[in-house]
């Protein structure tokens, strides 16, 4: 049993000294190997490698990182505060470099967000408050600020932290209370101008609309007027050809009709007309006036 014992044990021994002469490093990390805190040996392949017992094995997450600072106040070119809070997405480029000049994370993340700050600081002094808030989105140069930004830090990481920046941002803005006021009246003018604008264009409009209308309304109506002048005249004609039809085969009946129709027109009930005897208006009433007498007198024989 004892020797069982001891076997399990040199056993173990043995592998745990073997395993002290390899290291597995797997796809998502580098691995930097120092001997009494001297960088040896710098390893970026995945897979089993070989070391000395007594040297050491630092790992670093190779993976992008993302770092958010916390709410800082800036000022603007046009002096007005704003409060902001950036984020930075990077990653280790040089791992004997990174090593080297910070050793940890958090160090790595310290010296970010001081040169972040720094350089939003910077260039926030070549930004009026408009080029942050405004409700035109062609004055918004927040794109154009982040770009900037993150170039200058890159290029301070890359070389001096053996850090890779790939981008800037900011994740959230807001203004002091004493700035507040003043940027929401801004922005309200700015939308009443919006407003009027639109109201000035929705107006002449409607006044091209009114008008165009107006001109159609005009042509339709003297278009239609035009017919029926043309219609009046071919009935006026054809009134006209027929009573000279009328006439043409029995002038006599035609000449009673006209006489008839003037009557009607000319006499009611209150009429009043004063005319000669002899007039021919008058022919046809006297004609009926004698005619009603001789039988009368016929009658009374």
């Amino acid at each position: 049993m004892k020797s069982m014992i001891i076997s399990i044990s040199i056993i173990a021994i043995g592998l745990l000294a073997v395993s002290s002469f390899f290291i597995a490093v797997n796809e998502s990390e580098y691995v930097v190997v120092t001997q009494f805190g001297n960088p040896v040996n710098t390893i970026d392949q995945a897979g089993l490698h070989r070391k000395l017992p007594w040297q050491t094995v630092n790992r670093f997450d190779r993976r992008v990182q993302l770092y958010e600072s916390p709410m800082i106040e800036y000022l603007t070119g046009d002096k007005k505060n704003v409060v902001l809070q950036s984020f930075v997405c990077w990653r280790i480029e040089d791992p004997l470099e990174f090593f080297r000049a910070v050793r940890t994370f958090e160090s790595a993340t310290q010296k970010l967000d001081d040169l972040v700050c720094a350089s939003i600081g910077a260039k926030l002094g070549d930004y009026k408050m408009a080029n942050l808030i405004s409700v035109n989105p062609g004055e918004v140069l927040i794109p154009e600020m982040e770009s900037v930004i993150a170039d200058e830090v890159n290029k301070k990481t890359a070389d001096g932290y053996g850090i890779s920046v790939m981008r800037v941002g900011i994740s959230r803005l807001a203004l002091p209370e004493d700035n507040a006021q003043s940027v929401y009246k801004r922005m309200e003018a700015e939308r009443s101008a919006i407003a009027s604008e639109y109201r000035a264009l929705g107006e002449e409009e409607a006044e091209r609309v009114r008008a165009q209308a107006d001109r159609e309304k005009s042509d339709i109506i003297a278009d239609a007027y035009r017919q029926a002048q043309m219609i009046r005249g071919e009935g006026d004609a054809q009134a006209a050809k027929i009573y000279a039809d009328a006439y043409s085969k029995a002038p006599d009946f035609f000449r009673l009709v006209r006489s008839l129709e003037a009557y009607k027109k000319m006499l009611n009930k209150q009429s009043v007309v004063v005319m000669s005897a002899d007039s021919d208006l008058l022919k046809y009433l006297n004609g009926a006036c004698l005619a009603e007498h001789e039988g009368n007198s016929a009658g009374a024989k």
